[in-house]
């Protein structure tokens, strides 16, 4: 039995509480649950064991991926196919991870060949030309 069995079989049994208690109640007159007698709660019994029905009956459908006889190889089937997408996934992000990388060392390496500095000139390696006299 799996978690999912036992709160659908839950699901079931309140909702057929509250029915055959609401029920009861409009049916015999009685104005509050602890007013009931031997006779209402043994109505209330019958409908606790029939609100196993449902459940049982998707239990023993060989069909039903949920809850039937081959739930624990769906459940292992789907379980290896997310796995195998979950890896899938990371491959890819780590790949565009590093080709962002490459990408950007790329870019920097670029800008760093730009922007080699020139020598400075100064003043004393300045060449002045002089203009020849006028006649």
């Amino acid at each position: 039995m799996n978690k999912a069995m036992i709160d659908s079989y839950l699901r079931n049994l309140l909702g057929a509480l509250l029915g055959l208690i609401t029920t009861t109640m409009a049916s015999t007159g009685v104005v509050s649950p602890l007013a009931f007698g031997t006779g209402e709660w043994l109505l209330i019994a019958n409908g606790v064991w029939a609100a196993a029905v449902p459940t049982l009956l998707r239990y023993l459908n060989s069909k039903d991926p949920s809850f039937g006889r081959i739930a624990e190889g769906v459940a292992l089937e789907v379980s290896k196919r997310l796995l195998a997408e979950s890896k899938a996934a990371t491959a890819e992000k780590k790949a565009a991870e590093a080709k962002k990388k490459a990408a950007e060392a790329a870019e920097k390496k670029a800008v760093a060949k730009l922007a080699v500095k020139k020598p400075a000139t100064t003043p004393a390696t300045k060449l002045v030309v002089k203009a020849p006299p006028a006649k």
